[in-house]
């Protein structure tokens, strides 16, 4: 289980290099991003943060997702599209044990990424969730620690998942085995884990006590199994500060992130909020944003990622809603003064972040 909420976890700054990296290559404005989600602005001294925190990490990557187009965050040569965790979710509603959770979500990802590398284990006192990586098509030249620190977070995103169907999750964690050598070099992400962790194992681990994992389980309602649900169980739980939830993720932020996984109806983000559609806009309203204003910005953060790949401006109208390439054309050169065309001269080149890596 996670380690008491007073207990700050937090990874050097530099972890986030391959990221922004990334973000830069795709023309994301990385002082507006750090801004949206109520972070100091990087220009302020990017390499000055020395460390943030695990749950700040989690957020940050939670917004990346969205605007690479990519769950996976480039991890994988699969692309998995925003929304396919929500889709994996809703999955799971005649589960009857969290042992059966464990499956459906095992079985969901292995057909997303094309491949068995997901296993349920049982085992006399435990049921093990199990990854194994060795054939895995990961994308580029990824380091290996980078590798490493990336299934560690995954494996705490899969807790946090279950946390969201059941709480009692929190405290059924048995162990841990993790393909990483040993505890050096910087391994504070780790720090989540209140329970034994085996170095040097051939696959990924995590074992739940048997007992807990056969009980019956009553499966939460379809709003509140979705991705976003699951990022803001990793910040309550890392942060461990619930009274700041507001703080840490305002609604323009939430209503933000729902748009960028395709959830485009006000009345559909409000639902998955728990809350109506007249308190949404009332806090949107608080916040000094609308839900239009929103919904512009994430069309045109959404625009700009597809013209990056090199898709045409006929099936960029269509996948965010114009009705036709003319009519989107118009609204780009509205939103950034310039035609997508012009935008994409200007941006060809994209500057590369000079950051230390973790290991130097």
């Amino acid at each position: 289980m996670p380690k008491p909420s007073d207990d700050p976890i937090s990874v050097p700054f530099a972890r986030l290099k391959p990221l922004l990296e990334q973000a830069l290559a795709a023309d994301i404005n990385i002082e507006e991003l750090f801004a949206t989600l109520n972070l100091p602005a990087p220009s302020a001294g990017l390499l000055d943060y020395g460390s943030i925190s695990l749950a700040d990490y989690y957020r940050i990557q939670n917004r990346l997702s969205i605007l690479f187009g990519d769950e996976t965050l480039h991890l994988s040569s699969r692309q998995l599209l925003p929304g396919s965790t929500d889709f994996v979710l809703q999955h799971i509603h005649d589960c009857k044990t969290i042992s059966e959770v464990m499956r459906v979500i095992a079985k969901s990802y292995n057909l997303l990424h094309g491949g068995q590398y997901n296993t349920v284990m049982t085992r006399p006192y435990t049921i093990d969730y199990m990854i194994d990586d060795h054939e895995f098509p990961y994308a580029g030249n990824q380091t290996t620690d980078y590798i490493y620190f990336s299934i560690e977070c995954i494996l705490i995103f899969l807790h946090c998942m279950l946390m969201t169907v059941t709480p009692s999750a929190e405290h059924a964690i048995r162990g841990l085995h993790i393909r990483r050598p040993s505890p050096g070099g910087d391994c504070g992400h780790l720090g989540y884990w209140d329970a034994p962790i085996r170095f040097g194992a051939n696959t990924y681990k995590v074992a739940f006590d048997r007992d807990f994992a056969t009980q019956p389980v009553t499966i939460p309602p379809p709003r509140a199994l979705t991705s976003n649900a699951v990022y803001q169980k990793i910040i309550d739980v890392v942060a461990g500060v619930r009274a700041r939830r507001e703080n840490l993720n305002s609604t323009a932020s939430l209503v933000q992130d729902s748009l960028g996984r395709g959830v485009v109806e006000q009345t559909d983000i409000a639902s998955q909020m728990g809350i109506s559609v007249a308190t949404l806009r009332q806090r949107l309203s608080e916040e000094g944003v609308s839900f239009r204003d929103l919904r512009r910005t994430v069309l045109n953060q959404t625009a700009k990622r597809l013209l990056g790949e090199n898709q045409t401006t006929a099936d960029i109208a269509e996948a965010i809603g114009f009705s036709d390439a003319r009519a989107f054309n118009r609204a780009f050169k509205d939103w950034n003064g310039v035609t997508p065309k012009d935008y994409l001269k200007q941006h060809r080149d994209a500057p590369k972040l000079d950051m230390p890596d973790p290991d130097g």
